[in-house]
């Protein structure tokens, strides 16, 4: 395995973690905010940023795969 694919490897695994993160946290806004509890900045900041960070991670890993593909 090269280097690039080892990267690639982890920044799918990041991906994952950090779409899994930012939907746990956009649940808990939403349960928060049906309950009229004040949604901590933290919690509000991971759920607005964390899915699209996690959508541009995975495609940069679909990006990579298709250039690999088209080389083989």
């Amino acid at each position: 395995m090269s280097t690039t694919s080892i990267a690639v490897s982890w920044i799918s695994r990041i991906a994952i973690t950090v779409a899994a993160i930012s939907s746990v946290a956009l649940i808990t806004m939403l349960v928060m905010y049906f309950q009229e509890i004040t949604i901590p900045t933290l919690v509000m900041a991971v759920s607005l940023y964390g899915l699209p960070a996690a959508f541009i991670l995975g495609g940069v890993v679909v990006t990579y795969n298709i250039r690999q593909r088209r080389r083989d």
